[in-house]
Formats: C-alpha cells, structure tokens, sequence
C-alpha cells in the first residue's frame, strides 16, 4: 500500500482543492486514493486516527471553498469534487458526496476487457485543387504533389509543408477523421496549423494581396506569420463567425455539435466577429460566440488546458462528463451512451498515447463514475 503522512495528506488535499497542485501532485494524489480505495486500511500509527485528520482536512479546506463560492460555477464544482475526492479516500464522507446504497459494480478488469487502443498516425486525408486524394500516413515523406511550381511535401516529423508559387484561387483540405492523431501543416505563407482529430482545415495554395483565408470545421491551432498588409482569417464550419488575425497564436474550436464557437488566444491579438457583435482578444483572453450572435469572454482562460491536445495530451480541469467523452469520442473513435447522469466535474492529465482504458481508470479513481467498455461503445455507469 502507498502510504503517506497525517501531513503530507492533509498538504496535498490543499493544493488539489485550490488548484494549484502539479502534475506529479495530481498523479500522487489519484494513487494514494486507488490504494486506499482497492485495498482498505489506515495506519494509525503514521497517519493518525481516521476520523481526526478528516476533520482536520475539513477544517483547512473549509476557507478556501467558503472563498470559491465567489468563482465560477465550474471551479466551485471542481474543488468541492476534489475535496469530496479526499474526504472518501479517508472514510469521512462529509461533503456533499454521499455514497449511499448503491448497485455493485463489476470488478474493472471484466468490464475494461475489450479495449481500445490509441490511434496510430493521423488517418488524415489530402484533397488536392484537381480533386485527387492523397491518404498521408501511407505516402512516404518527400514530395507529394507537384502543380506548377508549387510544391507539397510531407517532411520527416510527418508535417505536410507547401513551397512555391501556388494559386490563391486553388484550394487544398486537410481532413483527419475521429480516431486520428492530430497533423501539422505549414502553409504557403510560413503559417503553421495543427489540426485535430474530427476536423478539417481548407486553404489556398497561395495568398495573395487582401487576406489570408482559411476555414476550420472542428479544432486548429494557428501560429500565424505576421504580415500587416495581409491580416490572416479563419472562418468555421459551425456558424458564420470569423477570426480576424495578424500574427499570433490562438487556438479555435469549432465542432459542430457543440453549437458555439471557442477562441483562445496565447499570444499577439485577434478580433472575434459575428452577424451580432465584435470582440478583441488580449493574450490569455478567450471568446466563445453562441449560435445567436452573442459572444462571452473570458479574460482568464486556462492556456494549458485549452492547447494540450497539441502536445498529445488529454487535460480536462474541471470538466464534466459529457465534454470529456465528447472528446474520447473524437480520439478515440468510439460511441458514447448513458445509463446515468453525472453532474460532478473532473480534473485529469494523461498522454493521448494510452489505450482509453487507461483514461477511464484516472476518472473511475474518483468513485464518482464508471464505465464499462464494449468493443468500441463506452458505457458510462455510476
């Protein structure tokens, strides 16, 4: 059994219910908690009595969720789950979860037994200006396409790069399909995109004077290459808003079935605009433009969180449950169904390079959801 101090409990409790606790911490935590969960037990000769250090976990964690009832909603339900997380780990069960009589649950490894491993390349999808398809992870690296003297290649990290003189009324599209890894373009400008998996990006071959256009359906990341006489715009395929840009990074989510548009800006300046209104970015800032028009900013957003799928990393911080299956659903290629609602929100870090089970398992160490995995049909189950 992983065993901690009265102490070193009580300080990480704190730091996962403020927030603030690494990525090392978080993992720490999750693994003292599936110890105690997996194999019950309490040391009360290193850790003292039970029922005292979950008072005193109480007693220095109260102050700070008494401080984020001020926040919002989302970070208000994730430090109570967090807190609620550490008062089951020592038996108290004092805040707002109660366990309960609840239905038994099949041990994990019977319901984890069929699953699905991560995606291997991007399955991404080529479609030149002549209408000719190129499948990128079965050609090899080198050069791709030759119209002109524009060239397309695919270079040794897999990125596909386009030089020369193309046309700006010639427009090629990347698609990479649900169960696809992300894939990286760098456009005829010097302009560098990521894509993610369920999403696909249209552009020119070449820009010419006025602006750059492209369009996103589903999630991209831009490093735009400055160039103030040509500012750079992204339209999407959910509504009809655009980003106005000039040289900047930002990331764009866009995905159909979410209804809304979500801007997030790292650096430089952007200008959200829709038939109904108009917002400008400042680093750190992110705008989300509702079907109806109407955009929300946001002067605080969480950079780490937002970007992490370009680093081929999944990291939800106070997510709820239908976001992060939304986003296994994309990864991972799988349907998602419901036996039951879960109204508590998440935090977890983990490589995308894992089979899906290993994710679920961060979530089932919560205690506060379940899964049960079918082929490729996930289950949630209290």
């Amino acid at each position: 059994m992983y065993v901690m101090t009265k102490e070193a409990i009580i300080a990480l409790a704190e730091k996962v219910a403020a927030g603030t606790a690494t990525t090392e911490e978080l993992m720490q935590y999750h693994q003292v908690f599936r110890q105690f969960y997996v194999q019950p037990g309490w040391d009360e000769s290193l850790m003292g009595h039970e029922a005292a250090v979950g008072a005193e976990i109480r007693r220095r964690l109260q102050p700070m969720l008494d401080r984020s009832r001020k926040a919002r909603v989302m970070r208000i339900a994730y430090r109570w789950a967090a807190a609620a997380v550490v008062a089951l780990l020592i038996g108290s069960g004092y805040f707002f979860l109660h366990t309960g009589s609840r239905a038994a649950v099949a041990p994990q490894a019977q319901r984890f037994k069929n699953d699905v491993p991560a995606p291997v390349g991007s399955h991404a999808i080529l479609t030149l200006a002549s209408g000719r398809q190129i499948l990128l992870d079965s050609a090899g690296n080198g050069l791709l396409a030759q119209e002109g003297s524009l060239a397309v290649r695919k270079n040794q990290q897999g990125a596909l790069v386009y030089n020369g003189a193309g046309s700006a009324t010639a427009f090629n599209t990347v698609q990479v399909p649900t169960g696809g890894n992300a894939i990286h373009l760098v456009l005829a400008d010097g302009s560098q995109v990521w894509v993610d998996a369920g999403s696909s990006l249209t552009y020119p071959t070449a820009f010419s004077a006025g602006t750059r256009p492209v369009t996103v359906t589903g999630q991209a990341y831009f490093e735009v290459t400055p160039d103030a006489h040509q500012p750079f715009q992204v339209k999407n395929g959910a509504d009809r808003s655009v980003v106005q840009v000039l040289g900047t990074r930002f990331n764009i989510r866009a995905f159909r079935d979410e209804n809304r548009v979500t801007v997030t800006l790292a650096d430089g300046a952007v200008r959200v605009t829709t038939d109904k209104s108009s917002q400008l970015l400042q680093p750190g800032q992110q705008a989300v433009s509702q079907s109806n028009g109407d955009i929300q900013l946001t002067t605080t957003a969480d950079l780490e969180a937002v970007m992490a799928w370009k680093d081929g990393l999944f990291y939800f911080n106070g997510n709820d449950i239908p976001t992060i299956m939304s986003d296994l659903e994309r990864f991972y290629n799988v349907e998602v169904v419901y036996q039951t609602n879960v109204d508590e929100r998440f935090v977890a870090r983990i490589p995308r390079d894992v089979p899906i089970s290993r994710v679920l398992d961060l979530i089932e160490m919560t205690n506060l959801v379940h899964f049960k995995i079918e082929g490729r049909r996930i289950t949630v189950i209290r």
